[in-house]
């Protein structure tokens, strides 16, 4: 009986770790993933995005006449160059994965923070760390697929 309840324990504990070097296994895999998912969507960012529309409370609202041509380009030596209500700006840029965010920083050393809500090949979508406009979500397109910047 004592053998059989050896043999017992010893095949569960062998089913456990078996189990755990499994589980451990798919851990590492998909946090490979996750890695090329981030570069992807960082590459993505790299791009000429057009001013579309803001969104507050779900309601779309077209940009004014001033924003007609507001744009913002990323490039990837981490530099960009802007346009808004006609003004063009530039300056250099830091992204933040983890929080999903840019830091842009004019040459006067200006900085704006906008949170990355969503991001495709012809979308991105913004929300400004400005006090203002907090709760306006600012939809760019592209219209041009991934260029190389």
């Amino acid at each position: 009986m004592k053998k059989d309840s050896k043999k017992l324990k010893r095949g569960i504990r062998a089913i456990v770790i078996i189990s755990l070097l499994n589980i451990t296994s798919l851990l590492l895999i998909s946090m490979g993933s996750n890695t090329s998912l981030e570069k992807d969507q960082t590459n993505l960012l790299f791009n000429k995005w057009h001013l579309e529309t803001y969104k507050i409370e779900s309601k779309l609202y077209p940009p004014n006449k001033k924003e007609k041509d507001d744009y913002i380009l990323f490039k990837k030596d981490m530099t960009f160059t802007s346009k808004s209500e006609g003004k063009e700006d530039e300056g250099t840029f830091i992204l933040n994965t983890n929080g999903a965010y840019v830091v842009m920083s004019d040459k006067n050393g200006e900085k704006i923070k906008a949170y990355i809500i969503s991001i495709s090949n012809n979308s991105l979508i913004l929300k400004y760390d400005i006090n203002e406009i907090k709760d306006v979500e600012v939809h760019y397109n592209s219209a041009n697929q991934i260029q190389k910047l």
